[in-house]
């Protein structure tokens, strides 16, 4: 381990916050941009990195650590795809719910006149070719590997362009409880 990392882990295990307070500083943007890769999403990477911070803090007496930029990395990568495999559980039951919902009401029951256009002007916003794979695997249907077939393009690339445009349509209807619902 190198010598400033003893250091720097030895003051936060006796409490030196003024330590704590410049670790902070001069891995904060670092990391942010770490998570934001994974996430692209800044709010859920601000909190993702403050979790890390908090936690190192709560259990600087009792952590072995070996590397302090490995450890930070590490903690916001198991974070963020801790995060990413919580969206995807909840987007797969939230989409069986609605489908269910759909099933028992007709669609002018469900979604009124307003948040029909709000959603056709938000999904309008967002990358052609993103907007292209939203379209077909939410309103037509399609699969992952059926859409990378027909666009010729990865499964992987399908997965994260879906990925980018749930997040992109929540953050233009955030206040719609009916698309958060849905996304």
């Amino acid at each position: 381990m190198p010598l400033s990392d003893k250091i720097i882990l030895k003051e936060l295990s006796n409490g030196n916050e003024q330590v704590y307070h410049s670790l902070f500083d001069s891995y904060y943007p670092t990391l942010m941009q770490f998570a934001y890769r994974f996430l692209f999403d800044k709010d859920a990477c601000k909190d993702i990195v403050q979790e890390v911070f908090i936690t190192l803090w709560e259990k600087r007496e009792v952590q072995e650590i070996k590397s302090l930029k490995w450890y930070l990395h590490t903690a916001v990568k198991n974070k963020c795809l801790s995060y990413l495999r919580n969206i995807g559980i909840k987007d797969k039951h939230q989409v069986y719910l609605i489908d269910s919902y759909l099933l028992e009401h007709s669609e002018e029951e469900v979604l009124e006149p307003q948040l029909v256009k709000e959603v056709n002007e938000a999904l309008n916003q967002l990358p052609r070719e993103m907007k292209r794979i939203f379209r077909l695997k939410y309103l037509h249907g399609l699969t992952m590997n059926e859409i990378a077939e027909d666009l010729d393009i990865s499964v992987s690339t399908v997965k994260t362009q879906l990925g980018r445009a749930r997040i992109k349509l929540r953050n233009l209807l955030f206040d719609r409880t009916l698309l958060v619902f849905f996304l």
